[in-house]
């Protein structure tokens, strides 16, 4: 048995032998939302080094996690994306960023892409709660647009402005990650500006129920 392995007869050891290296989940967080050039992996990673990011990508197709497929013409590039056996790690994935919510605090010089975000708003939504006309909320954090929207008990992000959002709601991120999870915070930031909202107010409070801020 190779030395990175626990070497125990146990489900969460074999899952940790495979999934709990530096770098892997992230690698997997960057898959969820489609598949990705090397290159955009490697923006999406800061930090990570080349021949580490090579690893593993190659230990998650070894795994069959991961696959490699190259994009019809005109883009004829070579993606990596999950595998039905890959995707089944997102439910980890969300409950382990619903619990790190709570860690994140003030922004101290980390590095951030607004991409990162949307595993916030997959854990935030409240697909039970759903009802009526589909509802797009564009967030802008620290000025970086990104938008959600809320369809048949489902939700769906893209990166960028959205082009007719309903409710847009803006601040920087540290600001906006601890508002999700404490709402007295989000009432206090919210009347000293440092939150705002713009919307007809049954947008907003219809945004805020879906999302569980209310």
């Amino acid at each position: 048995m190779s030395g990175k392995s626990y070497d125990h007869y146990c489900a969460l050891a074999k899952a940790l032998d495979l999934v709990g290296e530096r770098w892997t989940l992230l690698v997997v967080r960057e898959l969820i939302e489609g598949p990705k050039r090397y290159t955009d992996l490697q923006e999406g990673i800061p930090g990570i080094a080349t021949d580490m990011l090579a690893a593993r990508l190659k230990t998650l197709e070894e795994a069959e996690l991961v696959e490699r497929r190259v994009l019809p013409p005109p883009a004829a590039s070579t993606v990596y994306e999950l595998t039905p056996l890959g995707h089944g790690l997102e439910p980890t994935i969300r409950e382990l960023g619903r619990w790190g919510l709570h860690l994140l605090g003030k922004r101290k010089g980390e590095a951030f892409r607004v991409q990162w975000s949307s595993i916030w708003f997959r854990i935030m939504f409240r697909p039970e709660r759903f009802e009526g006309s589909p509802l797009v909320v564009q967030f802008e954090l620290s000025g970086e647009p990104i938008h959600v929207r809320m369809a048949d008990g489902a939700i769906e992000t893209a990166v960028g402005p959205a082009a007719d959002p309903d409710v847009v709601i803006a601040g920087d991120v540290a600001t906006l990650s601890r508002a999700a999870h404490d709402r007295e915070f989000a009432k206090e930031a919210a009347a000293k500006g440092k939150m705002r909202t713009t919307g007809t107010k049954e947008n907003v409070k219809r945004a805020l129920y879906l999302l569980g801020l209310r």
